[in-house]
Formats: structure tokens, C-alpha cells, sequence
């Protein structure tokens, strides 16, 4: 079966290392969800941080990896976004950080002329904290043929599996290791132009109207 429930919704920051301090220094205890992750750096500094919870975007990141080496897609188990969402899954398990993964924004692993493809990021990460699914997806869901579908992502095994040590960033070691993140760079940059570009738009928008 499938259950839906919906939480409140904490206020979304964008990923940048301005926003990751504003956490830290936070006065008020607002939960905050840090969006636009597409690296594991960027997800161990939210949670460092103290982030509430993080969104990344495991479609994304297999978008960019695509681009780059022109591969029509992945086995789901060998998809790069569902291992970069189980990497960070596994090192906030196993060092005790509290910050939930959820992630969001999907593509199909196998290629978009696979049939069921849809979601096959969704079941390759069946078992973290929490998803945002949009509805078309949530229906293909609805439509399997009634097969079982396992926790791809288990608390216990994925931090007995984390091969990263439990580092301690600053701002200065985090601006050296970035810098060498392509896709972490690029897609970040991306997402925040395109967010400022529907800022402005809205801006007029509503400058019409009043």
C-alpha cells in the first residue's frame, strides 16, 4: 500500500555557503530546507551546519554526469545521483547527524524509451528518510504491476557501508575541495540563476497587478 502524508513545509533556502551560516547563527529554531544539493560537500556541510533537512536532486546530477561522458543512461543501481543520495544518506547515519535526505526531482536511470524507467531513481532510493514526488510519478507508482518494492536505503547497513571519514569543514577547506566538484559548480550555479530569473518574473508579475 501506498500511505501519503504531507508535514508542514520549512522555509527552502538555496544552497550556498551564506545560507549554511545563516543556519548555524539562526536565532528563532526554524527548520530549514536546504535545496539545491548536487554534492555530497555541499550535503556534509548543510548538515554540519545543523540543517533541519536537505532536497537533493539526484535527476540532476545524472543529467550533468550524461552530458559529460554522452551516456544514454545507467542501470539504476549505477545511476550517479541515487550514489551521490546514498553516499550522503550513509555518512549522516553513521555520524549521527539528524538532518533528513530528501530528495527530489527525477529522471530515468535507464533512458526516457525504457518503459517503467520513470522511476526507477524513486525505487533505487526506496527506504531514505523522505521524498518529493510529483504527481505523474506518484501515479506510475500506483500502476505497478503489484511487485514488492524494497528498501533500497536501510539506516543500520548504509552507515556500516560509509567510507567517508567524519571530517570537520571550514570555510576554508570547503572552498578547496568545491572547486574541483564539476557538477556541484555547475549545477548549482544553474539552479540559481534559473531561481533568480523566476524572482524577476514574479516581481513584474506582481508589479502588474498592484
Amino acid at each position: 500500500s501506498v500511505q501519503f502524508y504531507v508535514p508542514p513545509s520549512p522555509p527552502h533556502l538555496q544552497w550556498t555557503p551564506s545560507s549554511v551560516r545563516a543556519i548555524t547563527h539562526a536565532q528563532f529554531h526554524h527548520q530549514c530546507n536546504i535545496t539545491l544539493i548536487f554534492s555530497f560537500l555541499q550535503a556534509a556541510a548543510a548538515a554540519q551546519a545543523g540543517a533541519f533537512l536537505i532536497s537533493p536532486f539526484p535527476g540532476r546530477i545524472l543529467d550533468w554526469h550524461k552530458s559529460k561522458n554522452g551516456k544514454e543512461g545507467y542501470h539504476p543501481d549505477a545511476d550517479p545521483g541515487v550514489l551521490c543520495v546514498k553516499r550522503m544518506y550513509g555518512y549522516f547515519r553513521r555520524y549521527g547527524y539528524k538532518t533528513i535526505v530528501m530528495p527530489a526531482s527525477w529522471r530515468p536511470s535507464r533512458g526516457a524509451s525504457v518503459e517503467g524507467s520513470e522511476i526507477d531513481e524513486i525505487l533505487a532510493l526506496a527506504g531514505v528518510d523522505e521524498m518529493t514526488i510529483p504527481a505523474p510519478l506518484l501515479e506510475a507508482l500506483l500502476s505497478r504491476d503489484g511487485s514488492a518494492v524494497f528498501h533500497q536505503c536501510d539506516a543500520t547497513a548504509d552507515a556500516a557501508t560509509c567510507c567517508d571519514p567524519n571530517f570537520i569543514l571550514d570555510r576554508e577547506t570547503f572552498v578547496a575541495y568545491i572547486e574541483s566538484d564539476g557538477c556541484g559548480n555547475d549545477k548549482l550555479r544553474e539552479g540559481i540563476d534559473s531561481f533568480t530569473q523566476e524572482t524577476v518574473k514574479l516581481r513584474e508579475i506582481l508589479q502588474s497587478k498592484f
